[in-house]
């Protein structure tokens, strides 16, 4: 199956949590990879940023994890004309923001049905929100 990774999986992945909530996250991230995945460089900004804003974590740091764990795994889609005409449907039809509406653009023009994401407003929307049973 095809899967989109937000932000808040790499965030997730890049943050000093509990032991038993990292275990968590590292275990349902490594499930995903047994899947196809892909992301677009919106969300490594999206992590980058929020990473050092709200948690602390320097961009280095961020930099080295996106590195070693997420592109050798995930493909880095692009952003193209393309994206912003399908999200401008997105922004007005689900009242998502700009960012997300540009996920679920780019997820629709390469045929990605799931994203793995913890944004609940991704349940308004087509698409097939993947994330932790808790």
């Amino acid at each position: 199956m095809k899967i989109f990774v937000d932000a808040s999986l790499i965030i997730y992945l890049n943050i000093k949590l509990l032991e038993k909530e990292a275990k968590t996250i590292e275990d349902f991230y490594h499930n995903l990879l047994r899947e196809e995945l892909y992301t677009n460089v919106l969300v490594l900004d999206e992590a980058i940023y929020v990473s050092k804003k709200k948690y602390g974590v320097s961009v280095k740091e961020t930099l080295e994890l996106i590195d070693r764990a997420i592109l050798p795994y995930v493909d880095i889609l692009p952003l193209t004309i393309g994206e912003y005409l399908k999200a401008k449907e997105y922004l007005l039809k689900y009242n998502l923001n700009p960012s997300d509406a540009l996920h679920l653009a780019t997820m629709d023009n390469f045929k990605i049905g799931a994203i793995a994401t913890e944004d609940k407003d991704f349940d308004k929307t087509h698409a097939k929100r993947i994330w932790i049973n808790v």
